[in-house]
């Protein structure tokens, strides 16, 4: 016997080397797969989670400048009304700011990252003068001399 195995002298492992390098191969390719599939849902869930949490915030900021009005038509003569609430200083860790659009009677808030803008209908009696405010303490503001509300931060 000369010692020789199979019709290749020297390759024994062959075989198994490239099976395990065929198996690497293809696992790697499944997980990138995975991977870039599940990035484009996240990324859709992350916008999702931000356009919802800036609803709740500006629907509560809206409900402020409504109760600052009707604080304001309660009061008899002059008054200054101020209403406070601290607001997460960013919506799913994405920074945004709120606006008080005096021509819609409307908060509008914009996020950054990623860039999303939700609107608020408001309905007030006093006028409400065109005024911005970043997240964290805003302050609804009704000023007796001007009859109007103005948003701004704390």
């Amino acid at each position: 016997m000369s010692g020789r195995v199979g019709p290749f002298p020297g390759h024994r492992g062959v075989s198994s080397t490239l099976s395990y390098v065929l198996s690497l191969a293809i696992a790697t390719l499944l997980i990138t797969g995975l991977i870039t599939a599940s990035t484009g849902f996240v990324t859709t869930q992350r916008e999702v989670v931000v356009r919802e949490e800036l609803e709740v915030i500006g629907q509560h900021l809206a409900s402020n400048v409504e109760q600052a009005d009707r604080m304001a038509n309660a009061s008899e003569g002059s008054a200054t009304v101020y209403v406070n609430q601290t607001f997460p200083d960013a919506a799913a860790r994405s920074q945004y700011d709120v606006r008080l659009s005096e021509s819609r009677d409307q908060l509008v808030l914009n996020s950054t990252s990623p860039e999303r803008t939700v609107r608020i209908n408001i309905s007030t009696t006093a006028e409400l003068r065109e005024s911005t405010a970043d997240g964290g303490t805003i302050t609804v503001r009704y000023d007796d001399s001007s009859d109007e509300l103005v948003i701004g931060n704390a």
